[in-house]
């Protein structure tokens, strides 16, 4: 059977991801009595910004994300096996408050997020993950377009993978990343980050030596 080439799946998902940052509104012709100016710095504010382009958003900001990754194995916390997996998201996202921070270097936003990923294992005979996490999530208002983040997360997840890491379908999930969206308009961003996710059952289940990966995500971001 032929080889399994995760960066040939990487790369057609990131040229799927693609089309989607382009606005509806982007593909109608200006009219012609009334040409728009366009604002490139980061002074010009739309609806989700408590005031210019990164310098906080407002309370109740809405996300939209489509992400993917690599998330390579790595053999800590007991684990006996590498499992590299190709997670693929869904994400939504809403603040929950205003700023917070006042003018200290760690001003910023709350934000809680829901997401969903399915994983296939790149290095097996193609096991699955899929997963449900809500998430926790720490914008820094950096007052540019680059708004840095971190973020947690803790879930319930579904996997074919078995001995001698997991020993049932039903398993936990924790994610932790660290990350930054560029804002390439108002209010669509790109970001990468790098990711962290655990799987494991608590004990429900033996073994239960977990499953471990790191690697970068990359996606588009939706802010509304």
């Amino acid at each position: 059977m032929k080889k399994f080439q995760p960066m040939n799946l990487f790369v057609v998902c990131l040229l799927l991801l693609l089309p989607f940052s382009v606005h509806a509104e982007d593909l109608q012709p200006a009219a012609d009595s009334a040409p728009i100016a366009v604002d490139a710095s980061p002074s010009g504010s739309t609806d989700i910004w408590a005031g210019a382009v990164g310098h906080g958003f407002r309370a109740g900001t809405q996300t939209f994300r489509l992400g993917v990754g690599m998330g390579y194995g790595i053999k800590i916390f007991g684990a006996r096996e590498r499992h590299d997996l190709l997670p693929m998201t869904v994400s939504y996202g809403r603040m929950v408050g205003d700023v917070v921070g006042g003018g200290h270097w760690y001003r910023g936003n709350f934000e809680v997020r829901g997401e969903v990923f399915l994983a296939p294992q790149v290095n097996s005979d193609g096991y699955w993950t899929i997963g449900l996490t809500p998430h926790l999530r720490y914008n820094f208002a950096s007052g540019t377009r680059w708004i840095p983040y971190v973020d947690v997360g803790m879930g319930i997840a579904f996997t074919e993978i078995r001995a001698p890491d997991l020993g049932a379908s039903f398993q936990f999930n924790e994610q932790a990343a660290v990350g930054v969206n560029y804002f390439f308009t108002d209010d669509v961003a790109v970001n990468f980050e790098i990711h962290f996710l655990h799987l494991s059952s608590a004990g429900l289940s033996k073994p239960n030596q977990g499953v471990n990966t790191l690697g970068p995500c990359i996606g588009v971001n939706w802010f509304f």
